[in-house]
C-alpha cells in the first residue's frame, strides 16, 4: 500500500504544471490568499492541471482512503433505519469536493486543478488557503479522522474550510435530491457556515492569533464549530453507554452523532424548530446491533444539557417519525415514551437528560437496555 501510494504522489509532482497564465502562484492569488486569510506563506504551492478522469479518480480515491467501505457500508443501514435512505443507496463522505474543480491535496501536499471546465479564481483562491493552513497547522492531522471519531472530524473540517471559505467568499451550495443527499448537503452546507462563522468571530475577538488557536487545536464537536463561547470554554461531549449485548443483539458498530448530524437529520425532515432542538444538544452516539441471523438495529442514543432540552427533544420526535416513517402506526409502549409499527418497528425513550431512538427489531427492548445503561 505504500509503495502505491507513493507512486500516486510522485505521479502527480511530475505531472506538467499548468502555464504561467493558470498558475496561481505566478498570477499572485497565493500572496492574496496570505493576505486574506492572514496565514503566512512557508513555501509555494506545488500545482498541477490534470485530464478530468485523473483528477476525478484522485478525488474518489481520497474518498475512499477517509471513508472506508466497511464504515460507508454500516452508515448506509444506519441511514436507512433513520429513515433517510432505501438500503439499495450508498453513502458518501460529507467532506469529499466531489463539484469542485480545484482541490489541495494535502497528502500530496498539491494543489490540482481540473483541466475542463477550468476552476474558478474563487474555487482556487479557496484551496490555495487550505494549503496555507498545511503549511501553518499540517492538515495531515486530519487523515483518517473521520473513521475514528466522525463529528471531531466534522468541526475540524469545518473551521479548516471555513477559514478559506472567509477569504475566499465560498458559499454553501443548494439543497436538493434524495432525502440522504439532503441531509448530507444540509451537513456539509452548516459545516461551512458554521466554520466560517466560527472563523470570523474568533478573529473580530482576538485577531489572527485567535483563529490560530482554532486551527491548531481545532474544535472537539461540531456544538463547539456551531457556537463560539461552548469553542472558548472548550466545552467536552457528555458521555453516552452503550450496551455491548441486547438479547441475541450484539453491538457492532458505534459512531459519535454530533449536534451538526441532529441538527441535518431533523431539517431533512422539516421538524418545527429544528435548529433549537438540536442546540441541546449535550453528547450522542449512533450504534448499529446486529443479530447472528443478520438482522440489524440501529440505536440513536442523545445526552442533554439540561431536563427542558431533553423535553425539546421529546416534543419533536413525533414529528420526525411521521416524515421518516410514513403510514406508521404509533401505539403506547411503557415504560417507553412510544413505539411506531411499519417496515420495522421505531422506538423513542428518555430518563433523566438521557434520550433514546432505536429502529429495527426488538427495537423497545434496545431502547429500554440503553436507558438502563445510564
Amino acid at each position: 500500500m505504500e509503495k502505491f501510494v507513493a507512486v500516486v504522489i510522485c505521479t502527480l509532482l511530475t505531472a506538467p504544471a499548468s502555464g504561467a497564465s493558470n498558475s496561481p502562484h505566478a498570477g499572485g492569488l497565493l500572496q492574496r490568499a496570505a493576505r486574506l486569510s492572514g496565514l503566512h506563506v512557508r513555501h509555494g504551492v506545488p500545482t498541477a492541471t490534470l485530464a478530468a478522469g485523473r483528477y476525478d479518480q484522485l478525488l474518489r480515491r481520497a474518498g475512499n482512503r477517509d471513508y472506508p467501505p466497511a464504515l460507508r457500508s454500516s452508515d448506509s443501514v444506519l441511514y436507512a433505519q433513520l429513515g433517510l435512505t432505501q438500503r439499495s443507496e450508498r453513502a458518501t463522505l460529507p467532506l469529499t469536493k466531489t463539484a469542485s474543480r480545484a482541490w489541495y491535496d494535502p497528502r500530496a501536499r498539491k494543489l490540482l486543478l481540473r483541466r475542463t471546465p477550468a476552476a474558478q479564481r474563487s474555487a482556487v483562491l479557496n484551496e490555495l488557503v487550505r494549503a496555507l493552513v498545511d503549511q501553518n497547522f499540517n492538515l495531515r492531522r486530519l487523515t483518517g479522522l473521520y473513521a475514528h471519531d466522525r463529528d471531531r472530524a466534522l468541526a475540524a473540517h469545518g473551521i479548516v474550510d471555513g477559514t478559506a471559505a472567509l477569504a475566499s467568499g465560498l458559499r454553501a451550495r443548494p439543497v436538493s435530491g434524495t432525502q440522504l443527499q439532503r441531509f448530507l448537503s444540509l451537513e456539509s452546507a452548516a459545516r461551512l457556515t458554521g466554520g466560517r462563522q466560527l472563523a470570523a468571530q474568533l478573529r473580530y475577538l482576538g485577531g489572527t492569533s485567535a483563529l490560530a488557536s482554532a486551527l491548531r487545536t481545532f474544535p472537539q464537536t461540531t456544538e463547539q464549530l456551531l457556537h463560539v463561547d461552548k469553542f472558548l470554554e472548550r466545552e467536552r461531549a457528555l458521555p453516552v453507554h452503550l450496551p455491548r449485548q441486547v438479547g441475541n443483539l450484539r453491538l457492532t458498530t458505534a459512531e459519535t452523532f454530533g449536534e451538526l448530524d441532529l441538527r441535518s437529520l431533523l431539517r431533512t425532515f422539516r421538524v418545527r424548530d429544528s435548529v433549537a432542538v438540536a442546540e441541546g444538544w449535550g453528547g450522542g452516539r449512533l450504534a448499529l446491533y446486529t443479530s447472528p441471523s443478520g438482522e440489524t438495529v440501529a440505536a440513536l442514543a442523545l445526552r442533554w444539557d439540561t431536563l427542558e432540552d431533553a423535553a425539546e427533544w421529546r416534543n419533536a420526535v413525533p414529528a420526525y417519525a411521521a416524515a421518516a416513517f410514513p403510514g406508521a402506526t404509533a401505539r403506547d409502549c411503557p415504560p417507553l415514551d412510544r413505539c411506531w409499527s411499519s417496515a420495522w418497528t421505531v422506538a423513542t425513550g428518555s430518563l433523566g437528560d438521557t434520550a433514546v431512538l432505536v429502529s429495527g427489531s426488538e427495537s423497545d427492548s434496545v431502547a429500554a437496555a440503553i436507558l438502563a445503561q445510564g
